[in-house]
C-alpha cells in the first residue's frame, strides 16, 4: 500500500510535476559543469543524441506496435543531410535539421507503406533490408558521401549568428555543443509527448492493442501506420543531424545494422511504451557501444585473438533476456512500481463520467409502481 495518494490532475499533482520538471532541468544544464573531463562531456552528449533516436524508435514499436530494425538508415539519412548541407553548401548546421526531417519524413512513409500489408516478422525483415541496403548505398556514391572514407566538416560546422553557442569556435568552451544538442532534443521530448497525448497518439494505442477493432470503431488505421513510420523516422533524422553537430564525421561504419540492433534493445531496456524510458534506453546504449566496446577491445590486446566484438553481442542478448524476464515494462516501469510504494497517483476519471453517471439508472433501483 502506498503512503500517500494524489488525484491526478490536482493542484499537488502539477506542483509536484513542475518540481520534478525544473529540478531535471536544471540537473542536465549544471550537470557538464561539474564533469571536467570533455570524454565524459561527450558521453553525455551521445547519450541525448541517441535518446532522440530511442524515443523515435518507442513511437512507432512501443505506443503503434510495429516491429522497426531499420532506423540506422534513418539516423544515417540525417546525419549526411547535416554533413553534405554544411560541408558542401556553408549551411548553418541548425539549419540542416528541418531539411533532415522532411527527408525522413519522406523515407519513413515510403518505409511505411509495405506495413499496411504485412506485420510482424515479415515487416521486420522488410526493415531489416533496409538497415542492410543502406551502407551499400552510401558507398555507390563517393563523389557525394565520401565513400567508405566517410566525410568530415569540423571547420565547416559553425552555428547560426542568432543562436547563444557555437559549438567550433576555438575559444569556445568544449560544453557548447551540448547545450546546443540539449535545446533541440528537448523540443523532440515535447513534440512526441504531445503526440502520445494528442488524438493520433490515441488511435497509434488502438492500433497497436487491436486494430480489427480499432478499424470497426472507425479508426484508419492505414494512414495511422504510415504516420507512425513517417515521424518515428523523422525523429531519427534528428538524431543523426545532433550526432553531426557532437562529432563532425560520418562513414558506413557509424550507421550500420549493428546501430538498429542496438536501438532496439535500448528500447526494450528502457521501457518501449514510455516517453521518458528513451533516456534510460539510451545509457544503456552508450554504456554497450562505449564502455564494454572499449574493454572488449583491450581483451583483443592482451589476448592477440578478436574476440572483444563479440562480447559486446553476447552482453546485449544477454541484456535483453534479462530486461525480458525481469523488467519486461523496463527501467521507467521498474521506477514507476518503486514509486508507487510511496505515492500512488489516482488516475481521474472522464470528464463526462459524472454526466453518465447521473444520467445512468442504478441497477439496484426499484422500479416505480404506477398507481391507478
Amino acid at each position: 500500500m502506498a503512503r500517500y495518494t494524489i488525484d491526478e490532475g490536482s493542484t499537488t499533482h502539477r506542483r509536484l510535476r513542475w518540481g520534478l520538471g525544473s529540478l531535471a532541468a536544471a540537473f542536465l544544464v549544471v550537470l557538464p559543469l561539474m564533469i571536467p573531463s570533455v570524454a565524459q562531456i561527450e558521453t553525455i552528449t551521445q547519450i541525448v543524441c541517441y535518446s532522440v533516436a530511442i524515443l523515435g524508435l518507442g513511437l512507432l514499436t512501443g505506443h503503434c506496435g510495429q516491429i522497426s530494425l531499420g532506423h540506422s538508415a534513418f539516423v544515417g539519412v540525417g546525419a549526411y543531410t547535416t554533413i553534405i548541407l554544411v560541408a558542401d553548401h556553408g549551411w548553418p548546421y541548425l539549419a540542416t535539421i528541418p531539411v533532415s526531417i522532411v527527408l525522413c519524413l519522406v523515407a519513413g512513409a515510403l518505409v511505411g507503406i509495405p506495413a499496411l500489408r504485412i506485420r510482424g516478422l515479415y515487416l521486420a525483415t522488410v526493415t531489416l533490408a533496409v538497415a542492410a541496403l543502406f551502407p551499400v548505398l552510401i558507398n555507390q556514391f563517393p563523389s557525394f558521401t565520401g565513400g567508405p572514407n566517410g566525410k568530415f566538416a569540423a571547420e565547416e560546422m559553425t552555428a547560426p549568428d542568432w543562436f547563444f553557442v557555437n559549438p567550433y569556435t576555438p575559444t569556445g568552451p568544449p560544453t557548447d555543443h551540448y547545450y546546443a544538442i540539449l535545446v533541440v532534443a528537448a523540443l523532440m521530448f515535447l513534440i512526441a509527448g504531445n503526440i502520445v497525448r494528442s488524438r493520433v497518439g490515441r488511435a497509434m494505442h488502438a492500433v497497436r492493442d487491436a486494430p480489427l477493432s480499432a478499424a470497426a470503431a472507425g479508426v484508419r488505421v492505414a494512414p495511422v501506420k504510415i504516420f507512425a513510420f513517417a515521424v518515428s523516422a523523422a525523429f531519427a533524422g534528428v538524431a543523426g543531424s545532433l550526432l553531426v553537430i557532437q562529432v563532425p564525421a560520418v562513414s558506413d561504419a557509424r550507421f550500420d545494422l549493428y546501430l538498429s540492433i542496438f536501438l532496439l534493445v535500448a528500447l526494450i531496456a528502457g521501457g518501449s511504451a514510455s516517453i521518458w524510458g528513451a533516456i534510460p534506453g539510451a545509457i544503456v546504449f552508450v554504456v554497450l557501444r562505449t564502455y564494454i566496446a572499449d574493454w572488449a577491445e583491450s581483451l583483443d590486446l592482451l589476448s592477440g585473438r578478436p574476440d572483444g566484438g563479440q562480447i559486446v553481442g553476447i552482453m546485449s542478448g544477454a541484456l535483453l533476456i534479462a530486461f525480458v524476464f525481469l523488467l519486461p515494462g523496463g527501467v521507467i516501469d521498474g521506477l514507476a512500481r518503486l514509486r508507487r510504494r510511496v505515492v500512488e497517483i489516482v488516475p481521474r476519471p472522464p470528464r463526462d463520467w459524472e454526466r453518465y453517471r447521473n444520467a445512468t439508472p442504478s441497477r439496484t433501483a426499484q422500479p416505480a409502481v404506477r398507481e391507478s
